[in-house]
C-alpha cells in the first residue's frame, strides 16, 4: 500500500474539515431549511474527524517504515487534539484552534512526503517495493 495517495487524501479531508467547521456555523440556518442539519451536528464532525486521522495515521506509519522520524505523527497527534478540544477555551477560541489543528495535519502530511523524498531520492513507491520484496522474499 503506497502512502503517497493516502497523505493527498488527508491533506483534502483536513482542509475540508477546517472549512466545514468554519462554515457551519454561518449557514447552519440554511442546511436546516434544506435537511441537511444533520451536517452541523459535534457528532457528526467527530466521525469525519476519527476517519481523517485514521487515514492520516495509516499514511504517515506507512511513511515512518522509509524516513523513521516521529514528527510526522507527533503533528497529526496535535492536530488531532486541538481538533477534538477546540471548545475546550470558549467559542472565542474555536475558529483559531480549527485553523491550527487543520494546519497541523496539512503540515504532517506535507512533511512525511518531505521526508520519504529527501532521505530515499527516488519515489516512495519505489522504495515500498522494495521493502515489502524484502519483508516477502519469492523463492
Amino acid at each position: 500500500m503506497h502512502h503517497k495517495p493516502l497523505d493527498k487524501a488527508g491533506i483534502i479531508v483536513a482542509v475540508l474539515c477546517a472549512l466545514h467547521c468554519l462554515l457551519v456555523p454561518v449557514v447552519l440556518p440554511t442546511l436546516a431549511l434544506m435537511g441537511l442539519s444533520f451536517l452541523g451536528f459535534e457528532l457528526f464532525e467527530r466521525i469525519i474527524l476519527s476517519i481523517s486521522l485514521l487515514i492520516g495515521g495509516i499514511a504517515i506509519v506507512l511513511g515512518i517504515r522509509h524516513h523513521q522520524s516521529p514528527w510526522p505523527l507527533v503533528l497529526l497527534t496535535l492536530g488531532g487534539v486541538l481538533y477534538f478540544n477546540k471548545d475546550f477555551f470558549g467559542h472565542g477560541w474555536e475558529p483559531l484552534l480549527i485553523v491550527f489543528g487543520a494546519a497541523f495535519l496539512v503540515i504532517a502530511h506535507t512533511l512525511n512526503l518531505h521526508l520519504c523524498r529527501a532521505k530515499n531520492r527516488k519515489p516512495c513507491e519505489q522504495v515500498e517495493e522494495a521493502i515489502t520484496a524484502a519483508e516477502h522474499p519469492t523463492t
